[in-house]
């Protein structure tokens, strides 16, 4: 039965902070990979030619985020064939790759991260970034989550009453680990409608200490999409929204492949090169970048470039300028929430057929995430009225993707970070 649900924030004297993120000066853009797989978990490749894929495709760094494992065992040894082998030998040499014959099957010996490293990095050019993904069910739920420059691997919290409970201290788990190596920790909330919708808006409403959010491109829910849902972009409006309102900073948007197919690019799904994020930072460090990153100074892309994103905090103008490709129309999309939105939110049961689990969803006001401007071209500003909360862009190409994945928009589009909050 539909009835209206009433927001549990209190409203009255809410003050937001002024300040916002702005772009650092003498700095470079650095395209980067937070989400991928290898044979160390349930992709269909070496590490090493994982890497190598990324970085002959322009990409300047890189985290291997198998499942629930820090890539450090140097005995971990799979069966693989010849193809895999010959590949690995023909980019990295003869030495390189170790081999061993068990039960009538060819055994490699996976590379740990540590030589991964030493072999592929390369100062200034291509950086690999420790990480792995967390895996758990929580109430009924999954919960995925990818911890970022970690030294070991992430326990993980059993038995929590709640999503956002769980989550919080996977993350406090993350930082710890970080902080007491002098390094900059990322973690990052995963696909949050996969497999059905598994992660409501109201968990990183709850947890504002959460600060990146993916929207995945392979990651689709599992079953046909119920068009009361929140899409994704929807979904990160409604989190931005409600959080300002209450005082706290909003949640970035992190753009990632979820790749673990490498071999075969024909196949339908989870291929590399659908999803990524542009890093605006001093230099190639893995603490210099997710220093950036928690400022808010990046991009999340699946193919547009931009050449410079600024905001004015005197004016609240926000300047998008983007990085044009030959013979492709760009539309530049001024995005955000008035003050006094709606907070309403009606509730609708979505049950369960087959497979499909059951759910209670939420329907948010059509005053979340709208659109303040529109401009055809390349470059463009909007400076914020006095009772907007927020303002971010979407810019749309009218190039469609190679191969598009699931979860992927029907044409090649980038999206800010919200600015003016």
């Amino acid at each position: 039965m539909k009835r209206i649900i009433t927001c549990l924030f209190v409203f009255a004297s809410i003050l937001v902070p002024s300040t916002c993120w702005t772009a650092l000066s003498a700095a470079e853009w650095y395209k980067g990979q937070l989400h991928c797989h290898s044979l160390w978990s349930d992709g269909d490749t070496l590490p090493e030619l994982v890497f190598d894929w990324y970085r002959a495709n322009g990409f300047h760094f890189v985290s291997l985020t198998d499942h629930n494992v820090l890539q450090t065992d140097k005995n971990n040894w799979k069966a693989v064939d010849q193809t895999l082998i010959q590949e690995s030998r023909t980019k990295f040499g003869n030495d390189w790759v170790q081999t061993r014959e068990e039960d009538d099957k060819t055994l490699v010996r996976l590379k740990p991260m540590d030589e991964l490293a030493e072999k592929l990095n390369a100062p200034g050019k291509f950086l690999i970034i420790p990480g792995h993904e967390q895996n758990a069910t929580v109430a009924g739920r999954t919960l995925h989550a990818n911890a970022v420059n970690i030294t070991e691997t992430i326990p993980f919290p059993r038995n929590f009453p709640s999503l956002t409970e769980a989550a919080k201290q996977w993350r406090q788990s993350t930082l710890d680990n970080t902080e007491k190596s002098g390094l900059v920790g990322f973690w990052m909330l995963n696909h949050p409608d996969w497999p059905y919708y598994d992660i409501p808006p109201t968990v990183l409403i709850e947890a504002p200490e959460m600060e990146f959010l993916e929207h995945n491109m392979s990651s689709a829910p599992s079953f046909p999409r119920n068009p009361l849902m929140a899409d994704p972009e929807k979904y990160w409006d409604i989190v931005n929204s409600f959080r300002l309102l209450a005082g706290h900073k909003p949640v970035c948007w992190v753009a990632g492949d979820d790749a673990h197919r490498y071999r075969s690019f024909r196949d339908h799904g989870t291929n590399p090169g659908h999803g990524w994020v542009v890093v605006r930072a001093e230099k190639l460090d893995a603490n210099t970048l997710f220093t950036a990153m928690k400022a808010g100074d990046f991009y999340s892309s699946t193919g547009v470039e931009m050449k410079d994103i600024r905001f004015d905090t005197e004016s609240k103008t926000l300047f998008v300028d983007v990085k044009p490709e030959e013979g492709v129309k760009y539309s530049i999309r001024f995005i955000g929430t008035k003050k006094g939105f709606d907070t309403a939110a009606r509730s609708f049961d979505d049950p369960a057929v087959d497979r499909k689990p059951a759910r209670t969803g939420l329907i948010y006001s059509e005053e979340i995430g709208t659109t303040f401007k529109t401009v055809e071209g390349v470059s463009a500003s909007y400076t914020m009225a006095p009772d907007d909360f927020y303002v971010r862009a979407t810019i749309i190409s009218d190039k469609k993707p190679k191969f598009r994945e699931d979860n992927e928009p029907e044409t090649e589009t980038a999206w800010t970070q919200p600015y003016g909050w």
